[in-house]
């Protein structure tokens, strides 16, 4: 029963808001004086209110106070209906009030009913009365008029110069060109007025000079340095450690359609409300042991700037002009010793500068938190269609990335170095900005732990699959998907998934029959000739492990990554692979080719940092969080602390999207997964094989290869693939269903198997 009411329980509030305001609505309209009230009691005791004495007793008690403005209630209880967004009960009980003020002081001598009842109620006469001897008439009515106008953006969300724009007002275009004005001499002036910006994305910096300076919180003072260790003109320290994380209040859609978008207050609040001070003389103590260090293996040089992090410094060294930047990147040992940090990087060049950047670990970590991410204006701009949170940078700014423009990503990192918290902020980012009707996702998780919490979003294309072989039919789909994404985009003449979508919105309704129509003639929805016609909404398939299906069917998996990485972009389908260890036969040449966009977290081996990022320093990562993200485009990658979300954040989350409905998957994808073996062609199949993956393979070609090879002692899938001219996945596929059948022997290493079968009669 419980689970039933939870089902359906926006359907039973919504019945039960229409049953009131429909009940106050009859009992407002047969409102008779001669009713039994409060005031006044008719001869035979009966009302002829249609609700009843109830009902003349309420609508005679709204009706004397409030007059006509009673009827708000009405519209108060109906607008929950569509699920308007939420508002503090007392705000009905404001907009009732100031509506039956003001009628009370521009109709004053106006009554109904028989002369019964005021217009304004009794409560508007008496405010009339409270405040019209101290404001007059016309500065009671303009502070009314005032007070109604901000109530209505409120109540509304809605500004209420927007409500002018209308083609032929010129006060509504007159607004909108102050505004402008405004806002462009506003900026004229913070350019000019401000000398300090304001963290996190605050890089002002403050010189350090010889003479005495006045002291400051974000100040660092090596007055006590050496000569030759420090360059005092040029060290530079960010004021991020000094000012708060500030908050910021913005103003973010809250529905799509009928869905209600989750609100930032289901998460957490950082615990502290500034930054984590770093200890001034900690850092000195650092830059002066770096440089004398240094200099012991005879690497001469200055420190000439230094940036604190949320979880590590990072030292600006300037070198002597004979020194060799090999040789400093040695010494990334003996630096951590020296430092007693738990990590050293060494960036050897910083791009763009004539420095090395020297990362070490701070004594005392910052948390960063999703919500201080999520809140930044960067994050709901329309511009980033899929944002995700990646966290904060070495220098503490909060870093937001759109997938949509990577376009796919490749995750590593060992156990414990935050991978999986990444991943699942990283989902929980996009279901802040995208409703079911804009975002669908696949979700894989072998390890059937980590992505279990999004099992029941209304986002899901799919269950979320566990079983490796499984996923080799999801893959399949997403290809098909695609294949018939870039069919309709074509018939449009749309470029990208976003001109599709305008495209299909403008569409008039005659249009949209003819095209459904024709697409219910045909059969089958991924028949060659079908396409879509309505809007569409991004794919972002997610892979929790991909080493996982590597492992059980590589030729496949690595064949359907491959495919759409090159080619899904422009239709709105992204990929997200992450896995423990990126080794060689995971992630392949080609695969790293077609996907540019990636993050490690600490790896075990120099060689697993090459492999994910084609340089070492992932192996010298702190554990937690502390990633190094490489941007499609960027040579070297940057350095950045993940956000972390905890369990009850995602319970939040995942119930306010879990309330509103349940999933609704794609019959054509539920008949991929269940049947994953099938004999669909990843290198090209054509629209007659079987996507549902039956155990026979559906091939046109089957009988003639099967005769050819029953005349053979011996057979492999190479010798196929001369004979017929057949790709490799497909030859492969055929020798699997060979043994299966009993027609050759099973894999003898490297030789050819072995015919079991006699030559087909003809």
């Amino acid at each position: 029963m419980k689970r039933i009411f939870e089902r359906y329980r926006n359907d039973f509030v919504s019945l039960i808001w229409l049953g009131l305001g429909a009940f106050l609505a009859v009992a407002l309209a047969t409102y008779s004086p001669l009713d039994p009230s409060f005031n006044s009691f008719g001869g035979s005791g009966s009302a002829k209110n249609l609700c009843g004495v109830l009902g003349s007793f309420l609508a005679d008690g709204l009706y004397q106070a409030f007059g006509i403005a009673a009827w708000i209630f009405v519209f108060s209880a109906l607008r929950q209906i569509w699920r308007s967004p939420a508002r503090p009960w007392w705000l009905d009980g404001l907009a009732v009030v100031l509506v039956s003020t003001l009628l009370a002081l521009h109709f004053q001598n106006v009554k109904y009913f028989d002369d019964t009842i005021r217009i304004g109620g009794w409560i508007g006469q008496m405010m009339v009365s409270t405040f019209i001897w101290a404001l007059n008439p016309v500065g009671f009515g303009i502070i009314l008029w005032t007070l109604t106008a901000a109530l209505f953006v409120v109540y509304f969300d809605r500004a209420w110069l927007a409500s002018l724009r209308w083609p032929n007002i010129p006060v509504g275009k007159m607004f909108s060109g102050l505004r402008a004005l405004g806002a462009h001499f506003s900026r004229q002036w913070r350019t000019k007025k401000v000398v300090a910006p304001v963290a996190p994305k605050a890089k002002a910096i403050f010189k350090l000079r010889e003479t005495s300076v006045p002291k400051m919180n974000s100040e660092l003072n090596f007055s006590e340095k050496p000569a030759d260790s420090l360059n005092a003109e040029a060290l530079a320290v960010p004021i991020s450690q000094a000012v708060q994380l500030k908050r910021q209040v913005i103003r973010t859609p809250r529905r799509i359609e009928n869905w209600q978008l989750p609100k930032l207050s289901l998460l957490n609040d950082s615990p502290h409300p500034s930054r984590t001070s770093h200890d001034e003389r900690e850092v000195k103590a650092k830059a002066r042991l770096l440089v004398e260090k240094l200099s012991q293996f005879s690497v001469r040089g200055e420190v000439v700037g230094i940036k604190p992090g949320p979880a590590v410094t990072m030292f600006e060294f300037k070198p002597a002009a004979d020194v060799k930047i090999s040789k400093i990147t040695e010494l990334a040992d003996d630096l951590s010793l020296a430092l007693s940090s738990e990590s050293v990087r060494i960036i050897a060049p910083i791009p763009g500068r004539d420095v090395v950047g020297i990362e070490t670990s701070n004594s005392q970590r910052e948390t960063v938190f999703v919500k201080d991410i999520v809140s930044q204006e960067e994050f709901w701009s329309e511009d980033c269609k899929l944002p995700v949170a990646l966290g904060r940078k070495a220098d503490g700014e909060a870093r937001i990335v759109d997938l949509r423009k990577m376009p796919h990503l490749l995750v590593a990192g060992s156990t414990g170095s935050g991978k999986s918290v990444f991943v699942v902020s990283m989902i929980t980012s996009l279901l802040f900005r995208h409703s079911p009707k804009t975002l669908k996702l696949i979700l894989v998780d072998p390890k059937q732990v980590d992505l279990a919490g999004f099992s029941h979003i209304p986002h899901l294309v799919m269950p979320p699959i566990r079983e490796p072989r499984k996923a080799v039919g999801a893959l399949r789909w997403a290809i098909r998907e695609m294949e018939k994404r870039y069919r309709s985009m074509s018939k449009f003449g749309a470029r990208g998934l976003e001109a599709f979508n305008e495209i299909a919105e403008g569409l008039k309704k005659d249009e949209i029959q003819s095209h459904q129509e024709f697409n219910m003639s045909l059969e089958g929805s991924f028949h060659p000739d079908s396409y879509y016609f309505q809007q569409l909404p991004y794919i972002v398939i997610v892979v929790e492990e991909f080493g996982d299906l590597m492992a059980v069917d590589k030729v496949n998996v690595e064949q359907a990554v491959v495919r759409l990485a090159q080619m899904a972009r422009a239709c709105g389908i992204h990929l997200v692979l992450a896995m423990q260890s990126p080794r060689k036969d995971v992630v392949t040449g080609l695969i790293k080719t077609n996907i540019p966009g990636r993050i490690s977290f600490k790896v075990a081996s120099k060689m697993d940092s090459r492999i994910i990022l084609d340089e070492s320093g992932a192996e010298r990562l702190l554990a937690r969080g502390d990633m190094l993200f490489l941007a499609p485009g960027v040579s070297k990658p940057e350095r950045h602390h993940g956000p972390y979300l905890s369990e009850e954040e995602i319970h939040r989350i995942v119930e306010s999207w879990r309330v509103q409905g349940e999933p609704e998957y794609d019959q054509v994808a539920m008949k991929a997964i269940e049947g994953s073996g099938g004999g669909f062609d990843l290198a090209g199949g054509g629209a007659d094989d079987d996507l549902g993956g039956s155990d026979e393979i559906q091939d046109d070609r089957y009988d003639e290869v099967l005769e050819w090879v029953a005349s053979q002692k011996e057979v492999s899938a190479s010798l196929l693939q001369r004979r017929f001219r057949l790709g490799y996945p497909r030859a492969a596929r055929m020798i699997e269903v060979f043994e299966s059948e009993g027609v050759i022997g099973p894999s003898n290493g490297s030789k050819p198997r072995q015919v079991l079968v006699r030559e087909m009669p003809k």
